[in-house]
């Protein structure tokens, strides 16, 4: 790692180097460097996973472009309070360093500046942190509202198109490359009867009723730095999967990851279910962000979002299971079969409340206009 670090526009003597297990797709570090007066300067150092990101350098283009959009829009509300990640460049320039490997393969890294004075959560049931989840998601579509979409590469291809992903299921289950078809079987049946849902969403993307907005694609709570006492939001992080989407992959994800009442790999089924109380604290979080930017028809997706991001997980999970677990990382042979058992789990109860929850997003998004309309009565 100091090697790999040397490459960098950084200065002082590596100390430390601790890495970080919470994700299940790239590999971090944390790097402490010593200065010459002796204070610490940290790092975010990650090895990019080439397999998942095959065009690493497309993906750093959207990451500066999307940063220094979102620094000049900071500037511009005169906001001293939220950050943004800060790219690190290598000694000649470049956003990543990339080692040859003996096996002629690259290995690519990148390091950003550690954001001090900020708490991360790998988990959290805490209404208040969950609040400031979707507080920090819904601010950070309304200051890219406006930018130019064009500019902004799809960095894994149909990401979120469910159908397509469910299609794929279905012809991987036909070829059965791994003989794991067998034991799937009610998982399958689940899947193929939830069909009429999966492109509810992609059917309208790209149209003033769904439109295309810059789109985080991984609003867990743990890709947003909070302030210590978690009284506020300070940065959104992992910037990776930022891409082109509907505002509907956001909430529905950000609402499953944080409301959800077990962690993904959870076998006891009977432990999973989605919490209303956090359900009510994203929403309202959120939409105190983006409510009157939205259309007529996001908002009355937005209950069957959480259902649709949902069963794609399962379907995520249950095909790279089928497929030899090729993709998400895991810590044993069925790790992926169960995190998709427990995807399955949390749609039987999300339909369960799905009338509440429709009701309550009406309710939150009325109140957050209204609210809106009077501040804006007020200004004049």
């Amino acid at each position: 790692m100091e090697n790999i670090i040397s490459n960098f526009n950084i200065e002082g003597e590596m100390i430390n180097c601790e890495e970080i297990n919470t994700g299940i797709i790239n590999s971090t570090y944390i790097v402490s460097m010593k200065q010459q007066d002796g204070t610490i300067m940290k790092y975010l150092l990650q090895k990019i996973n080439a397999k998942v990101f095959n065009e690493p350098s497309i993906l750093m283009k959207n990451i500066e472009n999307i940063t220094n959009y979102l620094e000049m829009q900071m500037r511009k509300n005169h906001d001293d309070v939220h950050q943004v990640l800060k790219v690190i460049h290598t000694k000649n320039g470049k956003s990543l360093c990339n080692i040859k490997k003996e096996s002629g393969e690259r290995d690519y890294y990148r390091v950003y500046k550690y954001i001090d004075g900020a708490i991360s959560y790998d988990d959290s049931k805490d209404r208040n942190v969950i609040y400031y989840t979707g507080k920090a998601f819904g601010n950070f579509q309304k200051l890219l509202k406006d930018y130019p979409i064009k500019r902004l590469t799809e960095t894994i291809k149909d990401f979120h198109d469910t159908e397509k992903r469910y299609n794929k299921l279905m012809d991987d289950i036909i070829i059965d490359s791994e003989d794991r078809v067998n034991e799937v079987a009610p998982e399958i049946v689940f899947l193929l009867k939830h069909e009429e849902y999966y492109s509810l969403i992609m059917d309208e993307l790209g149209t003033p009723a769904i439109p295309l907005r810059v789109t985080h694609n991984d609003t867990k709570v743990n890709n947003v730095l909070m302030n210590k006492d978690a009284s506020d939001f300070l940065a959104v992080i992992d910037l990776d999967t930022v891409m082109p989407g509907s505002m509907l992959f956001d909430y529905g994800d950000g609402v499953r990851s944080t409301a959800s009442t077990a962690k993904e790999d959870e076998v006891d089924l009977s432990k999973i279910s989605l919490d209303l109380d956090l359900f009510e604290a994203y929403t309202d979080g959120y939409l105190s962000e983006m409510a009157e930017y939205l259309t007529y028809e996001e908002v009355n997706l937005m209950a069957d979002a959480i259902r649709i991001i949902t069963l794609e997980l399962a379907i995520r999970f249950l095909n790279d299971y089928i497929n030899g677990d090729t993709y998400f990382k895991t810590d044993y042979e069925k790790h992926n079969l169960n995190r998709a058992r427990n995807q399955i789990a949390l749609v039987k109860d999300i339909e369960l409340k799905m009338d509440y929850m429709k009701n309550y997003v009406q309710e939150c998004y009325e109140k957050h206009i209204k609210s809106k309309k009077g501040n804006s009565r007020r200004r004049k």
